[in-house]
């Protein structure tokens, strides 16, 4: 079964912010050009975690688990991102087994956990 979605397409500057820790998480963005940067605040510290460029997806797991969003993420470059709502998502998985979607959530959940425990090791 294919399925046809129509994303919309969203620009970015250098340094603009897409979403911040803490924010509800209502959208996944699929990188199409140039760099996104996701940190995290310790304090008055922010960690830089990981750089995605094209073709990475980004802010999928707030999506998935509707979580606040667990870190931040600004644009590194110049930026052009595809967005994916959570309807989107919902046709997407649409004919899924449970089970595969009760993983996905257990696994999301494991990473978060892990995330929390690298940004207090780093903040040491």
């Amino acid at each position: 079964m294919k399925i046809n979605i129509l994303l919309l397409k969203k620009s970015f500057k250098k340094g603009d912010i897409i979403f911040e820790e803490g924010d509800d998480g209502n959208e996944a963005y699929i990188v199409k050009k140039g760099y996104v940067t996701i940190s995290k605040r310790d304090g008055d510290t922010t960690m830089e975690l990981a750089t995605r460029g094209p073709g990475e997806i980004v802010g999928e797991m707030a999506l998935i688990d509707d979580s606040p969003r667990s870190a931040t993420l600004s644009a590194k470059t110049d930026l052009e991102l595809e967005i994916i709502t959570r309807a989107n998502l919902k046709e997407m998985m649409a004919g899924v087994p449970e089970a595969i979607a009760t993983i996905v959530h257990q696994l999301l959940e494991r990473l978060r956990d892990t995330n929390e425990l690298v940004a207090m090791d780093s903040g040491d």
